[in-house]
């Protein structure tokens, strides 16, 4: 805005003001280098405990399914051994992809939960199973573990950088708005993070005492909490 024109394209309101192109009356230009959105990990904890109360039906249901699913394969894991025939070989490696499939079918059910409730839907216990981008989810997932174990032998530190920085990789691959591709997920998480790097630390902190100190119990809650950093970070609206 200028009290004169500064060059071709500008333009004169019924303010008597000069405006460039792109600025309509009214407004502020955002300065260059202007951070963007910070992360209140107070704010985001309080979110996820607000909202898992306000549908504790729906999340205790899905919170349930999470530990079922997991406590059932773990309980029938003990009961299979690798035999010395190739049918019982190839059972027992069929039987580790099934379950590998379901955790990750879950995992990406809390996700999907947290996605709803962030944009002012009632979270779907039925969702916990739903295999919409699941094959993408999916894909993300094992390039996160891989980077996971490479990291483990950079001292194990550049397995805590990989978790931290690809923290958001499942929303961007699940969140209908954006639907990322496997590796533009973790790209777009790193990016996410690199730029609000100590507030993330501390909320990845916060969670993981809050999840230890529950026995995991709390996981809804966390995994709602983290629904709000993502929508907070991206500067998105929260319901």
């Amino acid at each position: 805005m200028s009290d004169t024109s500064q060059g071709e394209g500008w333009w004169q309101a019924s303010d008597g003001k000069w405006y460039p192109p792109s600025q309509p009356p009214g407004t502020t230009p955002v300065p260059q280098g202007a951070q963007g959105p910070r992360l209140d990990v107070g704010l985001a904890i309080g979110y996820g405990w607000a909202k898992f109360t306000e549908n504790l039906g729906s999340m205790i249901a899905i919170v349930a399914i999470f530990f079922g699913v997991t406590l059932v394969f773990n309980l029938l894991a003990n009961f299979v051994r690798l035999g010395d025939g190739i049918s019982s070989i190839f059972f027992t490696v069929g039987f580790l992809i099934a379950g590998l499939f379901l955790g990750f079918l879950v995992e990406a059910g809390l996700i999907r939960a947290a996605l709803r409730v962030t944009t002012g839907s009632a979270p779907e216990p039925a969702e916990m199973f739903s295999t919409d981008r699941i094959g993408p989810y999916v894909v993300a997932s094992i390039l996160v573990v891989l980077l996971g174990f490479v990291g483990l032998f950079a001292c194990c530190i550049g397995y805590f950088v990989v978790r931290i920085f690809l923290l958001f990789y499942g929303f961007f691959v699940l969140d209908p708005e954006r639907r990322a591709q496997p590796a533009d997920s973790l790209k777009r998480s790193f990016d996410l993070v690199r730029g609000n790097a100590a507030d993330v630390l501390l909320f990845a902190i916060v969670v993981v005492l809050i999840n230890l100190l529950t026995c995991g119990l709390a996981i809804g809650v966390t995994e709602l909490a983290t629904g709000y950093a993502y929508r907070q970070l991206n500067g998105d609206p929260i319901a």
